[in-house]
């Protein structure tokens, strides 16, 4: 896969998820079976924000042929999301999201073996 369509895919997922979470938390929260309590409302809100923000670069920044910055993008975005995965993982380890929390495992795990493709795969043009 090009890593315009993989940067393309993560932007739109990231937008969608993060428009989700900043502007519905008390609808999204029940989906993963977590309470919306004030304060878990608020960090959601937080988290959406932030992922809005990724998928803003994300999706913006996939025209870019810059070799230097694609490798930083790539990079960070395949530590990021191998740390998402780590904590997905760990939340449906310890019960913390109920099964609809494996959508989440799954989709960072997928956008970890799509970067990772860029990081550890035959050197090419990115």
């Amino acid at each position: 896969m090009p890593l315009r369509t993989l940067l393309l895919i993560a932007g739109l997922l990231a937008l969608l998820f993060g428009i989700g979470f900043l502007l519905a938390p008390r609808a999204m929260l029940p989906l993963y079976g977590v309470a919306g309590d004030p304060h878990v409302v608020l960090m959601t809100r937080f988290f959406g924000a932030a992922l809005v923000q990724l998928g803003l670069v994300l999706y913006l920044i996939r025209d870019v042929g810059d070799p230097r910055t694609q490798r930083g993008v790539v990079l960070g975005s395949f530590l990021g999301s191998l740390a998402g995965f780590v904590v997905a993982l760990t939340g449906q380890f310890w019960g913390l999201v109920n099964s609809f929390g494996w959508s989440t495992v799954a989709i960072y795990g997928l956008l970890l073996v799509g970067y990772g493709s860029f990081v550890f795969g035959r050197p090419r043009s990115i």
